[in-house]
């Protein structure tokens, strides 16, 4: 799969490649200042290609390029009298530059003055990663104290650890603010749970009618879970809010980030340890011992024993007694003769013009009109899927780097669309991976699947590619005139689905 280089991010649309630096990456990192190119001179501001140079809207799908000014713009900026250009003639290669007095002369934009390089340098910087490595340093630093005779100085050291812990717990919140933004919200809710029943432990004595421990410390985790769950809603609300009314811009999508486990893990451990010293280090060691001693004695076997002694007999002969069902034999024997069943039949040809005829469904749903098939991109497509099965991987990229315009070059297929006032280049793509069955069950040691039959390959994966966004968009994409399905099946029984349109 292709991911941004800077943010891991699943890239579904054609991507941005980075001139300096030669990387990918998704719109909100593909400038060079926000993925901080080492090579990219700071001094150049040169407007880039991937930004609509009328608006300055990110451009998500293939650029529309003015044949006049030579202007990438976005589908709202592409005909020449929304960007106020001059109108051209019907021949692209008869364009003459208009004279200066002209009345229709497009005046040349003046450059706004470029921010000062220190202050650009300083506010790129300010990520949750620094933000972190800064507040440990501020905790080791209010440490030193403790090492070396600075008495004089001792309540401004411990100010600074406290203002380093503050700083390392804001960063561990918005750590799990963003996996829980990212829909990882069970990560983010067990990041912030843990450390608040830790700190309940250690300003809290358990109370000594409690007569199961295990029940009592699950009742009181579920609290906080609740309470953490609202906390995080709420802040991520709030967040979004002032990100959307009062910055004015959209919110980052953090939708393909994956949290790292060793850094929640070490987060939840150092976080806890914080909360326990600053609520009480020896009531937190009386309640664990209560906690281990409950958890002794409810495993010991005399407390088992007593407990099997305490019950009832007519319970326990009840439950002896139970009549467990059997099936009967010809449900048995029709089991038998169903199991290790053969897969259905599936024809390649037949597939993937079945996936092409349930695309052109949903466009005319769109009110769109049919793409036509393309046997050249459904053979380029086909070459994909094959090596996706034979190689075992899942991209957009083959393992010789080449992206869909790549193999359509290597093909000696070219997709230039030529508007008038602009122009389209390039190949987009959808890929799928699909499955000849959905689950598995022995009986008797032999396997039984439950196959898929054709028909529900075809249909699950159009249902796949309109449930994501950026796939939906490319099917949807009225610039499009034609596609080609290409369908390959591995040996482990998944199905590599390709879609290139141009």
């Amino acid at each position: 799969m292709r991911r941004c280089h800077n943010c891991g991010k699943i890239l579904h649309e054609l991507p941005y490649t980075c001139r300096w630096c030669g990387h990918i990456f998704c719109s909100d990192h593909h400038l060079p200042e926000n993925h901080h190119c080492s090579r990219h001179p700071h001094h150049d501001h040169k407007p880039h290609y991937r930004l609509c140079e009328n608006c300055s809207n990110v451009l998500t799908g293939l650029p529309f390029t003015c044949h006049r000014c030579g202007m990438f713009l976005c589908e709202e900026c592409h005909l020449p009298e929304n960007h106020r250009c001059v109108p051209i003639h019907s021949d692209p290669e008869s364009i003459s530059t208009p004279s200066s007095s002209s009345q229709n002369t497009v005046k040349p934009r003046t450059p706004s003055k470029p921010p000062r390089f220190y202050w650009n340098k300083f506010v790129d910087n300010i990520t949750l990663k620094n933000f972190t490595i800064f507040s440990i340093l501020l905790m080791v630093v209010g440490f030193l104290p403790t090492y070396y005779p600075l008495t004089n100085y001792h309540e401004f050291f411990q100010s600074i650890f406290d203002f380093g812990v503050l700083c390392f717990i804001i960063a561990y919140f918005l750590y799990a603010l963003k996996c829980w933004g990212a829909s990882n919200q069970i990560c983010a809710i067990l990041m912030i749970s843990t450390p608040l029943l830790t700190y309940f432990l250690s300003i809290s004595v358990i109370p000594e009618s409690t007569t199961n421990i295990l029940f009592y410390l699950a009742i009181m985790f579920c609290f906080y879970a609740i309470i953490s769950t609202l906390l995080l809603f709420i802040v991520n609300k709030v967040k979004t809010g002032i990100e959307r009314h009062i910055l004015k811009r959209s919110s980052r999508s953090y939708r393909y980030f994956t949290p790292n486990l060793s850094y929640s893990i070490i987060g939840v451990v150092v976080v806890s340890f914080l909360m326990v010293n600053y609520g009480g280090i020896s009531m937190f060691s009386d309640n664990s011992a209560i906690i281990s001693q409950s958890i002794q004695k409810t495993n010991s076997p005399a407390y088992t024993t007593s407990n099997a002694v305490t019950k009832s007999p007519t319970l326990a002969n009840s439950q002896n007694a139970q009549i467990i069902p059997t099936l009967q034999p010809e449900i048995v024997k029709k089991i038998e003769n169903t199991v290790g069943n053969s897969p259905p039949p599936i024809d390649i040809t037949t597939l993937e013009r079945q996936v092409h005829d349930l695309i052109n469904q949903q466009r005319k749903n769109n009110g769109l009109s049919s793409l036509s098939y393309d046997s050249s991109l459904a053979s380029i497509a086909r070459k994909h899927s094959a090596d996706m099965a034979r190689n075992n991987y899942f991209s957009h990229y083959n393992l010789q780097g080449l992206d869909p315009t790549g193999r359509g070059t290597q093909a000696e297929y070219s997709c230039y669309k030529n508007y008038g006032s602009y122009y389209t280049t390039g190949i987009a793509e959808n890929i799928m991976q699909n499955n000849l069955y959905d689950s598995v069950t022995y009986y008797n040691g032999i396997p039984r699947y439950a196959w898929n039959s054709q028909d529900e390959i075809a249909q699950s994966t159009v249902s796949g590619w309109m449930s994501s966004s950026g796939h939906r968009k490319n099917i949807l994409t009225s610039t499009y005139g034609r596609e080609g399905i290409g369908v390959a099946i591995a040996s482990n029984d998944k199905v590599y689905i390709t879609e290139d349109f141009c």
